[in-house]
């Protein structure tokens, strides 16, 4: 069971002892960061994030430990991991590209809490190694999901990297790269021995709560696919999604083809992230769509 988080845990803890709750304040950083400084118990520390909240969370998570108390209410995940200041799901596809690994996908496969207290587990795929991030956001969910594999697979490639030096020594012929991306494979296979892992969303589910969606808007978004007006795929999918209300996120990535790699990822309640070259995605849209709808 995911426990407390760090806000929640430390106003819980001061109110049971009786003691003043903790004070925030926020300065506003010039990189569009935010740093909190809380002052609790005589105890002043600081947090920094990417929101307000983020910030706020990694003050407690600061504050929390430094001055180790033993009878705090159980604390999840959240303090021992606060939210980072980057986006790690873009370092996360820069590694794999650079390392000729499959690029990582993201689910949201739990929702939990209540509507005051969401709790968010995201679950980051590469190949077939799996990671979970849990949060309060779901997108902070994905960014804690994308720093564990990124620890995992980066710790991995580091002791792979110098068994081949080694190999290379022995045999000069050997074909480093191709190496390189074999041995990572086999030791995941070999070393991998999670339990207690979380199923992934099924596609039934996920083409169920499509066929629910709201019938105006699902009405419109069907309009939209059937219609033969459109000259481009483009056109036809970014209107497919703002019929249904769904905002994408867009990135780009450069290739070494002629055309780059674009990331749309959609956000809503089952994410599902598209990645290929612009004459290919917005097409993989229209199409999701047609049978999910």
């Amino acid at each position: 069971m995911v426990g407390k988080s760090s806000v929640s845990a430390l106003q819980e803890y001061c109110a049971k002892n009786k003691l003043l709750p903790p004070t925030y304040e926020f300065i506003d950083e010039q990189d569009g960061s935010f740093t909190c400084e809380i002052n609790v118990m005589d105890t002043i520390d600081e947090g920094r994030g990417r929101s307000k909240r983020d910030a706020k969370h990694n003050a407690a998570v600061a504050v929390i430990k430094r001055l180790k108390l033993s009878d705090m209410p159980q604390v999840g995940e959240d303090c021992e991991m606060s939210i980072p200041t980057t986006d790690l799901i873009v370092q996360l596809r820069d590694y794999c590209v650079q390392h000729q690994m499959p690029l990582p996908t993201f689910e949201i496969v739990q929702q939990a809490g209540t509507p005051d207290a969401p709790e968010f587990t995201a679950l980051c795929t590469v190949a077939s190694i799996r990671r979970y991030g849990v949060s309060e956001k779901k997108k902070d969910a994905r960014q804690k999901a994308a720093n564990a594999m990124l620890r995992i697979i980066m710790d991995d490639v580091n002791k792979l990297e110098h068994q081949m030096q080694v190999a290379t020594v022995q045999n000069k012929q050997e074909d480093v790269e191709e190496e390189r991306y074999k041995k990572f494979k086999t030791y995941r296979e070999l070393t991998e021995s999670s339990t207690g892992e979380m199923p992934g969303v099924l596609l039934c589910d996920r083409h169920n709560y499509f066929t629910k969606f709201y019938s105006e808007l699902k009405r419109a978004a069907q309009n939209i696919i059937l219609s033969d007006t459109y000259e481009s795929t483009h056109d036809q999918a970014m209107d497919v999604l703002e019929a249904l209300k769904i905002k994408p996120k867009t990135s780009q990535m450069p290739s070494e083809k002629a055309e780059p790699i674009l990331f749309i990822e959609l956000n809503c309640d089952y994410d599902v992230v598209f990645a290929g070259p612009p004459s290919k995605v917005y097409k993989d849209i229209v199409e999701y769509f047609k049978v999910m709808l």
